[in-house]
């Protein structure tokens, strides 16, 4: 009798732990995809923000604060960036500081270091996020 309980008790334990271990790695393996399917979209994301770097090296300043739309990813997961890298993290918000500051200038013509600033900021947000990817 103590013999079918302790194998009870000792298949139970088994059972749960095998459950735990196996509900972990689902775990992990879902939070790995979700963390690289923000990566992906960022990166998207600041790809299509190509267009800051060019037309700040074309000293097209006037065009480029006029063109700044809301970023829709960042807005979207702004409460999931803490998954990324420090790095990414500091790189993103930065640029992202600035992209908003540069959507909500008039003059900026007085401003042209500032705006370089901003596609700089641009490049380094886009290499963390790829650099992270690998």
């Amino acid at each position: 009798m103590q013999g079918t309980i302790l194998g009870f008790v000792v298949g139970s334990l088994i059972g749960a732990v095998a459950t735990s271990v196996g509900s972990y790695v689902v775990l992990r393996r879902r939070r790995r995809a979700a963390v690289k399917r923000l990566r992906l979209a960022f990166e998207t994301e600041l790809a299509a923000l190509s267009y800051v770097e060019e037309l700040s090296e074309a000293g097209r300043y006037e065009e480029l604060a006029a063109s700044v739309e809301d970023p829709v990813v960042y807005e979207t997961n702004a409460g999931e960036i803490g998954r990324l890298t420090d790095e990414e993290v500091e790189a993103l918000v930065t640029f992202y500081t600035d992209l908003y500051w540069l959507h909500e200038q008039q003059d900026i013509e007085d401003k042209k270091e500032r705006v370089d600033g901003i596609a700089d900021e641009w490049r380094r947000a886009l290499e963390a996020v790829r650099a992270a990817a690998d």
